[in-house]
């Protein structure tokens, strides 16, 4: 199993995060969110930061291509991921120059992703609120399980440090075979932005 730690506003966590050996660090660039990195880094710095194991992931909400694409080229940034309501054709642009993560919000039935089959490199998905995630809370995964997902997802959606045996029990389902990595933030922050990471590591270590 991998990990994402999302919502990084701090460089010396970040650092510390790909210590820890973290897969991926999430830097969200949506400016009405309490983690927008921009408030607290500069993009010379997100430049500068080169980790050994994560890979940066740029978080956007209905940005314009020019503006993500100049992010991602200012940033140095591995992948984006998508958390608004972009179109296959727009998510298939940016899946040219680097990975996209397409986000689905699931409420009270799995949301259709066909269109994005050919768009996008990985699927994830988040609890459904009209602030574009970070609500904290879980959305019901007896939704996604009977599902065969043809590539690789991101499980997001408040999970917390007590969820090490129900990410056990799903990967045991049709759609544990296609989750590739756990997406954590809210749950494991002291502040918005910043986090715990004696429980971060207590958590990984829980569920290797």
């Amino acid at each position: 199993m991998q990990y994402k730690v999302c919502g990084i506003t701090d460089l010396a966590q970040a650092i510390a995060l790909d210590e820890m050996k973290v897969n991926f660090i999430g830097l969200i660039f949506y400016a009405p969110s309490k983690r927008y990195v921009l408030n607290q880094l500069t993009v010379d710095q997100l430049s500068a930061f080169n980790p050994k194991h994560a890979k940066k992931v740029g978080v956007f909400v209905n940005e314009t291509l020019a503006y993500v694409m100049d992010i991602i080229s200012k940033a140095k940034l591995d992948l984006v991921q998508l958390h608004g309501d972009e179109d296959a054709d727009y998510c298939a642009t940016i899946n040219q120059i680097v990975p996209v993560v397409k986000v689905f919000r699931v409420g009270n039935r799995l949301p259709e992703f066909a269109a994005f089959e050919n768009a996008a490199t990985y699927y994830l998905f988040d609890t459904d609120s009209a602030l574009y995630g970070g609500t904290g809370q879980h959305f019901n995964w007896e939704l996604i399980k009977n599902t065969e997902f043809n590539k690789p997802y991101f499980l997001s959606g408040g999970i917390g440090p007590n969820d090490a045996h129900g990410i056990e029990v799903l990967q045991k389902t049709k759609a544990g075979k296609s989750l590739s990595v756990i997406d954590i933030n809210s749950q494991f922050e002291m502040a918005p932005g910043i986090k715990n990471l004696e429980l971060i590591k207590t958590f990984i270590n829980a569920s290797i």
